[in-house]
């Protein structure tokens, strides 16, 4: 046997041994750090992947989730087969240096499956309750705030549930991939791009296209009097997506003026009054304007 043949299986082992002792850890802790816990198993995995071939790092995976499911929860468990897979798929991508767009899509396909299986398949045997959870929000809401129920019903909160998992979804799959890229470029492992929210920014046509739908949408729910629960995710995931390239502008503004600290605030207004209808506008104007060039020409002026 070789030596790095060697060296391949006892790296192996060893990864499939911490797996192991963070399950134990994490059943002792009475499940308060699983999440946690899973977007870190996915940063050997993606090692590994990328190091070595992806047979081994089926194997790798394979025996990990065999210790997992012995020692485990079984939320546990399967939120670390979705570590596995986005693992498997992540480290496979960075070999065949894929396109940014195509390992978040990926990773976002892996997260969704997660959600629908935690909150729809296994809902029960996990003893989670999404209905009565956003009830019981919903109801505690009406307590401090008694005028919101004149505008937001309780039907329509619990209408929303497929949005809340697409938006579940899509926050795992952000800091999934900027954890692994966050860790494994100071292992010398490049990704293609990078995955700031500050960098992000959408092409012209992409912004054309989300303007008619959200536009379309709403559109025909106002005007046409059409009543489609279809039409109002479509429109409120279109708005989600000029709001979310609003905040991606604030971002890359305070970067820019070296004011980071800031982010953290930036974050935090969405939750302000008409804050998010203002991130929605400033992301149509950074789409379809040079506001980010400006910004780069007027900051190399004045220095």
């Amino acid at each position: 046997m070789s030596r790095t043949h060697t060296k391949m299986m006892v790296q192996g082992a060893m990864i499939a041994a911490i797996f192991g002792a963070l399950s134990i850890i994490n059943t002792y802790t009475g499940s308060l750090f699983d999440i946690f816990i899973c977007y870190g198993m996915v940063v050997p995995i993606v090692w590994y992947g990328y190091t070595y071939d992806i047979k081994h790092n089926i194997i790798v995976c394979l025996v990990s989730m065999f210790v997992i499911m012995i020692m485990g929860l079984p939320f546990f468990i399967i939120s670390s087969i979705s570590s596995c897979l986005i693992g498997l798929f992540i480290g496979e991508a960075l070999k065949r240096n894929a396109k940014k767009e195509i390992i978040l899509f990926g990773t976002f396909v892996v997260t969704m499956l997660n959600n629908v299986m935690i909150y729809e398949v296994f809902a029960q045997l996990l003893q989670i309750d999404l209905v009565s959870e956003l009830t019981l929000m919903y109801q505690e809401l009406i307590h401090i705030l008694p005028t919101f129920s004149q505008t937001v019903t309780l039907d329509m909160i619990l209408s929303l549930i497929p949005i809340v998992l697409i938006i579940m979804s899509v926050m795992e799959m952000y800091v999934i991939v900027l954890i692994c890229q966050l860790v494994l470029s100071r292992l010398k492992i490049e990704f293609t791009g990078h995955f700031h929210l500050a960098m992000m920014h959408l092409s012209e046509r992409t912004g054309i296209i989300i303007a008619i739908i959200m536009f379309g949408a709403y559109g025909l729910q106002r005007f046409a009097d059409i009543d489609s629960i279809y039409l109002t995710y479509l429109y409120i995931l279109a708005t989600l997506t000029f709001g979310l390239q609003g905040l991606s502008f604030v971002c890359f503004y305070l970067i820019v003026h070296q004011k980071q600290k800031l982010i953290i605030l930036a974050f935090l207004a969405v939750f302000l009054p008409f804050v998010g209808s203002l991130y929605v506008v400033v992301g149509i104007l950074d789409i379809f304007s040079d506001l980010r060039q400006n910004i780069l020409y007027n900051k190399n002026n004045h220095e």
